[in-house]
């Protein structure tokens, strides 16, 4: 699916440059990005299992997908200084080699970050660039699974990445970035040695992670200082206003198990985060209040054991349809910058399940509070561009069977759903 997103926007936006403005890159401009990612890591390094060296064992990791949200500002001409952070991405550690055939040793949560420069040589609608600087891996969370005490430290190494950028509006660019990373992590953890997770063998690895990130997004400029740009009309009440954006979801994947009446200590879940396309219509009351409506197309997980259920495969999949309305406060309704805030409810509806290690799975629909955040950038009466943050309390209740015996779990997703898009106005 990524694939497909990258080669059909920069298509669509090459076919409407040849009427959009030329860009500049001045210095004093200010650039704010919004893209969704895709990021590999190498999977190489040495792995010690009781302090002994096991050159044949080896792990792979699955590619995680996430948003990245960036910030460049122009202290010269053609030259930007660089920064990034991304959403929370979520990979598993699958054992390779010696060890291929075990159960996934544990899932890692991680936040990427950059702090570098870039040189924009050209102006115009087509604006290739080339950047370098040093790169941050934040570990925020480690799951366990058939590893015990699994450790993953943060780490930082120089990156460089490339990149094409093009013009469809006065402040409005679409682009496409690849970013490669060289840096090492230290790992650590205990594998039972028997079914009855009584003995351990102590497991260390010197990781050699070096991802590489592919980026696709949308970004806005902000003129140099003296030159505040076009006037932007303010909203008004009756105004209706249509949001399309790309959503990256993160649950926070807690669960409180029983199996068979008796309740699972230690279990959890792992659902890792996933993507959909959401469309949002808000109608103004006034010129600060608005109803908003959001609605995602339906994506499928997949969800796993983690902690004590962690040894297990996969344990179903589900297909949902996330949803939120919420009454939004425009305190700014003029400017270039817009920021809102918003409260209202979340509607999870389930529209079918498979199942995986637990028969006969069923995940309730659920009711619960929503939140929400965000920035609209205007560039005239009709387009903006948007970045938007919605957290959820939604606690869904799963059922099942595993190995004869009923399961129920009383699930704790509390999602965040992050935003990019592109607003119209009516």
């Amino acid at each position: 699916m990524f694939a497909k997103h990258t080669l059909a926007l920069p298509i669509a936006a090459l076919a409407i440059t040849a009427t959009a403005p030329a860009a500049a890159q001045e210095a004093g401009e200010v650039s704010v990005q919004a893209s969704l990612a895709r990021t590999k890591l190498v999977d190489k390094g040495e792995i010690f299992v009781n302090g002994v060296q096991d050159p044949n064992a080896g792990y792979a990791t699955r590619e995680a997908y996430h948003s990245i949200i960036g910030v460049s500002w122009f202290p010269f001409d053609h030259v930007a200084l660089d920064a990034t952070l991304s959403t929370p991405a979520t990979t598993n550690n699958i054992p390779a080699g010696s060890l291929a055939g075990t159960p996934n040793l544990g899932d890692d949560e991680f936040v990427l970050g950059t702090l570098g420069a870039s040189v924009h040589p050209f102006r115009g609608r087509v604006r290739p660039y080339v950047g370098a600087g040093w790169a941050f891996q934040f570990t925020t969370q480690e799951r366990d699974a058939l590893a015990r005490d699994l450790k993953i430290a943060s780490t930082s190494g120089p990156y460089v990445n490339a990149g094409l950028k093009l013009g469809i509006a006065e402040r409005l660019d679409v682009f496409a970035d690849v970013r490669k990373a060289w840096y090492t992590t230290e790992a650590s953890g205990r594998l039972p040695l028997d079914a009855t997770y009584t003995s351990f063998a102590d497991v260390e690895a010197d990781a050699q992670l070096d991802p590489l990130t592919l980026q696709l997004g949308i970004a806005t400029r902000f003129a140099a200082a003296g030159d505040s740009g076009p006037e932007t009309p303010p909203r008004a009440a009756g105004d209706l206003v249509v949001k399309l954006g790309l959503t990256n979801l993160v649950l926070a994947d807690k669960i409180d198990l029983t199996v068979g009446g008796a309740p699972f200590p230690g279990a959890g879940l792992s659902t890792f985060e996933h993507q959909t396309v959401s469309v949002q219509f808000a109608y103004f009351f006034t010129d600060f209040l608005a109803a908003n409506a959001t609605l995602g197309f339906p994506p499928t997980i997949s969800i796993y054991g983690a902690g004590t259920i962690g040894a297990l495969p996969r344990l179903g999949k589900a297909t949902y349809g996330p949803t939120a309305f919420t009454l939004q406060w425009h305190p700014v309704t003029s400017g270039n910058v817009r920021p809102y805030l918003g409260i209202g409810g979340s509607y999870m509806i389930t529209f079918d399940t498979e199942d995986g290690a637990f028969g006969d799975l069923e995940v309730e629909n659920d009711l619960g509070f929503a939140f929400e955040a965000g920035i609209d950038f205007p560039f005239d009466d009709r387009l903006s561009l948007f970045l938007d943050a919605k957290k959820a309390l939604l606690r869904p209740k799963a059922t099942g069977t595993f190995m004869g015996a009923p399961v129920v779990g009383e699930t704790r997703l509390d999602p965040w759903a992050l935003t990019a898009g592109v607003s119209f106005k009516l």
